[in-house]
């Protein structure tokens, strides 16, 4: 958007000329008027209103918006320069009044300063300097007065410095003409629409894609506020005018809440685009992009994740959002869900193998979707589990419940072997046992479990007095409040491998608790009781700073990952506790990693985003754990932006059976390149899987492929020499000791992936 620079400065010159001769009409007129010299004043008037006349040709040109030829900018203040002229060689000349001369000195001396300031050829603007301090040079001389003589002294000194004045000033002009054009190329070298406003939202400059988007020429564009704009110009068939009204209100809070703001907008024939503003120190940017493309596949990927893939009806995730919607709903709307569990299953994948389970466990999909009427959700949580959701009362939950046990345990035809299968089901009702959905699913996990235990192939309601479950998990927190304080638990560590550098990059913290009389317990059990009593907090912060303190005698190539859960941050104080536990163990940040689950972003996304924030100006990684198994979207890796994506085992378990997880990890892996994200897949247990995940752009992998979860001192001995190590045992075959470590030395500080592992 940048005109010739001849141009610019004369509209410039010929504007101050305009403003700088209004001055001087005060000046000139007044003694005209009050002396009425019939034959100077005459000529003096002529020569005023001919200069006033000519400086106004540039600017008015300018504002009118007439593209005139330079020349005709140039030649009108020539001319002014000798009006002006000859306006001071009659001024000065005797006898006029003080005031007058002074008029005249001052038209001639802003003249030369114009032509000065003018980025005409150099020849070209000493004549105008010339024709303008010539005639009031002449004039003082024929004073003959000693003042009139150092007047003239001064003006021919002017005329002297006048080249070196006037090529400065072209000098400056032509290095703003230049960054200007620099902008310019910049802009349009970006294949997004961007345009560039100043105080007042009004359009500085703009690549080829803005004056396209608005059909205005760069000429045109200049000047125009961002309103007249999106009001008049706006070349964009938008289903929604609102939306311009939207998009001028989104402009004006990013310019005072000095942040970027996006939205898009829907155009007509399904397409969208994307508009953003972003703040600048003297008004604000504009960026324009098509978003369809990218908006269709996050739509695509967000089904594909929120749909099972074995049964195609909805998964975990989708089931949970249904259900916290009924369960609002529950006071004016009872319904009750069924958690359902196949019996018998696992005989049959162990058998006749994964395919003909797939088969099976869609067979019975299909049975519980006839069952459901419509409005009744059935959706696969995962394994042999089902659930369904359907609005009735206890009575005819009752009747459904034993309907689907019949309907469950009809015989199936699989691979031309008759199958036979039962269910065990357990019910809960909204909002008799709970309005909560968290609790709901826990009081028909309860019932399930109890309907197990009653000899399987039947069904059970929560009942209050399930509660031998519950007493069990009340011992739990109480030894582990007990444990925490006598130090039973241990963290081990498990090796990441990065495939770029071919070595252990990081270890994840695994906390393990060896209780003194049941030996060894589960994370799975002991950890949901201590997030559910508070107990997360001391026990996170003792795997904080011991892993800091195991990881200080690493080399410094590996860090260590520890996770977070939702209730840690729904606490408060993380980055607190990171920031002591880091101070007090002198770990360096950059080699922590703080893992968070996608239940711990949704839980209070301000303020979780808040605390990534501190974490991250710290120099800690921020890595999205078990991603896909969660009930976010992909929306939250654009928001949150995490370092890390960590792809859950289960989508590794069925790639190689099902072409929708691997469909699914390329998917993600693309949008986590797209956002600059690492991608680490969890669970990598055979070199198949390996050669998968690497062959399509996988950063890291995690798993008992290369490594289980070991303890401090021998992960320590692992990641500085692992010929110390004794000799791992083959995963699939624990009589076998000849399968060695896939790691080797490379240098006293470095230990690799041999390339035999991953090639």
């Amino acid at each position: 958007m940048a005109e010739s620079g001849g141009a610019a400065a004369v509209r410039r010159g010929g504007s101050q000329g305009l403003l700088y001769n209004l001055a001087c009409a005060l000046c000139v007129a007044a003694p005209l008027l009050v002396c009425r010299f019939s034959t100077l004043a005459d000529a003096a008037a002529v020569a005023f209103l001919l200069t006033v006349v000519l400086c106004a040709v540039p600017p008015v040109a300018a504002l009118a918006k007439f593209d005139l030829p330079e020349e005709w900018l140039v030649w009108p203040g020539a001319l002014a320069a000798l009006a002006a002229g000859a306006m001071a060689f009659v001024s000065v000349t005797p006898p006029v009044p003080a005031d007058m001369r002074t008029a005249g000195a001052l038209a001639a001396l802003g003249q030369a300063v114009l032509a000065m300031e003018s980025d005409a050829p150099q020849p070209l603007a000493r004549w105008r300097g010339a024709l303008a301090l010539g005639p009031l040079a002449v004039g003082l001389a024929l004073r003959q007065t000693p003042d009139a003589y150092v007047g003239v002294a001064g003006v021919l000194a002017l005329f002297l410095a006048f080249p070196l004045i006037s090529r400065r000033i072209q000098r400056v002009a032509q290095t703003e003409t230049e960054a200007e054009t620099r902008l310019t190329s910049a802009l349009n070298g970006v294949n997004q629409c961007f345009g560039l406003f100043g105080k007042g939202q009004v359009c500085l400059s703009g690549n080829s894609e803005f004056l396209r988007l608005f059909k205005l020429t760069a000429h045109e564009a200049r000047g125009r506020t961002l309103n007249d704009m999106m009001t008049r110009r706006l070349a964009l068939p938008l289903k929604d005018r609102g939306d311009i009204d939207r998009l001028l209100d989104l402009a004006a809070a990013a310019q005072k809440k000095k942040l970027r703001q996006k939205l898009c907008v829907d155009l007509a024939g399904d397409r969208i685009m994307e508009f953003a503003f972003s703040p600048t120190p003297d008004g604000l940017s504009m960026q324009v992009e098509d978003a369809t493309r990218r908006r269709a596949e996050e739509v695509r990927i967000e089904r594909m994740a929120r749909t099972d893939d074995v049964t195609g009806m909805a998964n975990r995730a989708a089931f949970r959002e249904l259900l916290e919607q009924a369960a609002a709903e529950a006071a004016s709307n009872p319904f009750a869900i069924f958690m359902i569990d196949l019996d018998r299953f696992k005989q049959v994948n162990d058998t006749m193998g994964h395919a003909a389970g797939d088969k099976l466990l869609s067979r019975v999909a299909k049975r519980l979707l006839d069952l459901a009427a419509e409005g009744e959700e059935v959706a696969r949580l995962g394994g042999d589990e089902f659930v369904v959701l359907a609005r009735m009362n206890r009575e005819e939950s009752g009747h459904f419940a034993a309907r689907i046990v019949e309907a469950v345990s009809e015989p199936y035809q699989i691979e031309g072997s008759k199958l036979l299968i039962g269910a065990s089901v357990g019910v809960a009702l909204a909002p008799e046992d709970s309005s909560d959905a968290s609790d709901l699913m826990k009081a028909a996990d309860m019932a399930l479990y109890a309907a197990k235990d009653g000899g399987r192939g039947g069904w059970r309601y929560f009942t209050r007095d399930m509660g031998e479950n519950a007493r069990r998990r009340q011992q739990i927190e109480q030894d582990l409040r007990i444990g925490i304080g006598r130090n039973e638990l241990e963290v081990h560590y498990q090796p990441i491998i990065s495939f770029a550098k071919r070595r252990i990059c990081c270890c994840e913290a695994l906390v393990r608790w060896r209780h003194p009389t049941q030996g060894m317990i589960s994370p799975g059990l002991f950890i949901p009781i201590a997030e559910e009593s508070g107990l997360i907090v001391p026990l996170g912060e003792y795997v904080l700073r011991q892993a800091c303190e195991d990881a200080k005698s690493w080399p410094r190539t590996v860090r260590v990952a520890v996770n977070f859960s939702a209730h840690q941050f729904a606490r408060g104080g993380v980055a607190e506790m990171v920031r002591r536990a880091l101070r007090d163990t002198k770990f360096p940040p950059n080699r922590l990693e703080a893992e968070i689950t996608e239940s711990a972003l949704m839980s209070d996304a301000d303020n979780v985003l808040a605390t990534l924030d501190e974490l991250r100006d710290m120099g800690v990684r921020v890595a999205l754990d078990d991603f896909g198994t969660g009930y976010s979207s992909l929306a939250y890796l654009s928001r949150f932006r995490p370092d890390k994506v960590k792809i859950d085992q289960s989508f590794v378990r069925e790639m190689g059976k099902n072409a929708a997880s691997l469909a699914i990890i390329k998917a993600v892996r693309a949008l986590a390149k797209e956002l600059n994200i690492d991608m680490l897949v969890e669970g990598v247990e055979t070199q198949e899987q390996l050669e998968i995940l690497r062959a399509n752009g996988a950063d890291e992998a995690q798993g008992f492929l290369f490594s289980k979860p070991r303890p401090a001192n021998e992960i320590a001995r692992l990641v500085s020499d692992p010929a110390q190590l004794p000799r791992a045992r083959k995963l699939n075959n624990p009589d076998d000791a000849s399968w060695t470590s896939p790691f080797e030395r490379v240098d006293p500080n470095v230990v690799a992936l041999r390339p035999e592992s991953i090639s």
